[in-house]
């Protein structure tokens, strides 16, 4: 049954961006007579020559810098597989989210009236429960399949149990994770080294796990409850007035009763847990605060409350994640799953922004951009270059010639154009084709130029998208590629375009990338 359900879920939400980093060999692949034909006259190669060139390159990861210096592939409600508030949780996504190459994912802990006595769920929500104890056994296997050398994963616990059950967690997790699970500062850890400046080098192979830290004039968690509030008024008002006591039923649990949260302050034996990443959600004022002791606290501040610090607060925003690991999410209301803006979160130095990786939206297509190919873990610019992206202008000219085997639906033709998208630190540029009709096979020819001059930015993403021209409805996406522009290669190059779940159709587009500065 978990062989079967890992095999759907890969087979659902499997994204194969990577195929732009590693392209397939496979020398039957079709192109449109008009792309051949340019490749071999224009070009003087082959399709098979052209096919073999990565679209993307990769670079060395250098993993010496403190755990704060990166971005961290982040999955929020890892344990559902669809929509959150109708969702079904599984352990087996878990699996699943790392294989993929998330790096952070979350459980959300509650009690209940099942024979283990604890339950991830969603709290306050309509969705389908899971046990806490194979959610560490799916994590535990997810990171052994990883191996030695990956880098570390970080776990986010919401603990919804009180002292008794918080003990229960604690034996779990250690009798599953083992050595696996961080207890304190590594003995490869150099004596003399910042206590605070851990590093993923002596770290790989292991699980970080976040525990709640309450602050003593902030015990009462007080952004966690606006949060909820939140969460229960988009759902239905008069839920604030009901016992939170519900019922939820899992792959392997039978309907179980699933108790009201248990506040409290977290035992000894479970902070214990938390060496690295002590997660406070602070009151207001945190961010003019000195958080020297105790060591490592992870500020887990909701997209809500980050946002509306900025644009005032972004320099001591992006100077606090140099010394703290930040972890953003969502705000209550994304009752669909969709997601935060990605980039701003990344620019105000945010490490860890959680994703709902059900949704294959912009933000997905950019975190998928930026982490494919790399351990899970991206080196963010420092932050003087987050503050000042510099005044070297450069200029990016792009040929698209044509795109070949894009079938919408099979024997149809549409309409259809290209839309580029430059998203910027200051602004973000468009530009749109012609529209032109493809043929029965998916093939569509534009051969358009065009150029965008920016300042230097290294979180610039480039996003191609195929789209259908639609004379009565909303146009419509067929294909998407998107790449960050320090991985995009010069010259001439096949594209491989992927559908709106982010899977492989199959299609490419034949491009060109010049990238200079600007005179």
């Amino acid at each position: 049954m978990e062989s079967d359900l890992h095999l759907q879920l890969n087979e659902y939400y499997q994204v194969d961006f990577r195929r732009n980093f590693v392209p397939p060999q496979d020398d039957d692949f079709r192109l449109s007579p008009a792309v051949e034909e340019y490749i071999q006259t224009s070009l003087n190669t082959t399709k098979e020559e052209l096919s073999k060139l990565p679209l993307l390159h990769s670079t060395d990861w250098d993993d010496s810098y403190p755990l704060t210096n990166y971005f961290v592939s982040s999955s929020h409600n890892t344990y559902l597989l669809s929509r959150q508030l109708v969702g079904r949780a599984s352990a087996e996504s878990y699996t699943h989210a790392l294989s993929r190459g998330a790096h952070c994912v979350e459980i959300d802990v509650w009690p209940s009236s099942s024979p283990e006595g604890l339950v991830v769920t969603h709290g306050y929500t309509l969705t389908r429960g899971v046990s806490f104890q194979k959610v560490c056994e799916a994590i535990g296997a997810g990171v052994d399949a990883l191996g030695p050398e990956a880098w570390p994963v970080l776990v986010s616990l919401e603990c919804h149990v009180g002292p008794q059950g918080q003990q229960n967690m604690v034996d779990i997790m250690k009798s599953t994770w083992g050595d696996k699970l961080v207890l304190g500062r590594p003995p490869d850890d150099s004596p003399g080294s910042d206590h605070n400046m851990v590093s993923p080098k002596v770290l790989k192979g292991k699980i970080i796990l976040m525990v709640e830290y309450y602050a003593p004039d902030n015990f009462a968690a007080l952004e966690a409850e606006e949060e909820v509030e939140e969460l229960i008024d988009a759902i239905d008002p008069a839920l604030e007035s009901e016992s939170s006591e519900r019922i939820v039923e899992g792959e392997d649990l039978p309907q179980v009763l699933v108790g009201d949260v248990e506040r409290g302050k977290i035992s000894d034996e479970l902070a214990a847990l938390g060496y690295y990443a002590r997660s406070w959600k602070p009151s207001k004022g945190w961010l003019q605060q000195e958080l020297v002791d105790p060591r490592h606290i992870l500020i887990n501040i909701s997209e809500t409350n980050i946002l509306s610090l900025l644009p005032i607060q972004l320099e001591p925003l992006i100077e606090h994640a140099h010394l703290h690991l930040r972890r953003i999410f969502p705000k209550g209301t994304r009752i669909r799953s969709s997601n935060m803006d990605l980039l701003k979160c990344w620019r105000n130095g945010s490490q860890i922004v959680s994703l709902n990786w059900q949704t294959f939206d912009k933000s997905m297509q950019i975190n998928e951009a930026m982490f494919v190919g790399t351990p899970g873990w991206v080196l963010k610019p420092n932050a003087s270059r987050l503050l000042n992206q510099g005044s070297d202008q450069l200029m990016l000219h792009v040929e698209i010639f044509g795109m070949s085997s894009l079938q919408p639906q099979p024997e149809k033709t549409c309409r259809v154009y290209i839309e580029a998208e430059l998203f910027h630190n200051h602004h973000d540029q468009k530009w749109k084709s012609k529209t032109v009709t493809s043929t029965e096979e998916g093939d569509a020819t534009w051969n358009e130029t065009f150029e965008w001059v920016f300042n230097h930015d290294e979180l610039a993403f480039l996003r191609l998208r195929v789209r259908e021209n639609r004379r009565f409805e909303e146009d419509r996406d067929l294909a998407v590629f998107c790449a960050r522009m320090n991985h995009v290669q010069q010259g001439w190059r096949l594209a491989h375009l992927f559908n709106m779940d982010g899977k492989a159709t199959g299609a490419t587009l034949l491009t060109k990338n010049q990238l200079t500065a600007a005179s």
